[in-house]
């Protein structure tokens, strides 16, 4: 009865637990950046992934942007300091869930 009580705690706590797609909307400078804040938050590191956001990644929260294009889940979008500042935007990249349909 111990041991069925465990393997439905262990299957509880494997099902809940967070994926990388369920971090905050966010861009990173680079798909490499990309791809290590996922596999630091999969890994649940959270050093790591506060080390990457602090630097090569950006919150999607309240930025403007602009889809430039989508290749295999990763899409390509442009950053606005400032609605419209085109001479100051940049390209950074998302995952496909993480855009708005705006």
């Amino acid at each position: 009865m111990i041991n069925q009580f465990l393997a439905a705690l262990v299957i509880g706590a494997a099902t809940a637990a967070p994926s990388p797609t369920m971090l905050p909307p966010i861009a990173c400078q680079t798909e490499d950046d990309l791809f290590e804040l996922l596999n630091a938050a999969d890994r649940r590191d959270r050093k790591e992934a506060a080390r990457l956001t602090a630097g090569a990644c950006t919150p999607l929260a309240g930025v403007h942007y602009e889809l430039v294009g989508d290749d295999n889940g990763v899409s390509t979008i442009r950053l606005f300091p400032r609605q419209g500042d085109w001479a100051s935007s940049r390209l950074a990249y998302t995952l496909d869930e993480m855009v708005t349909g705006d």
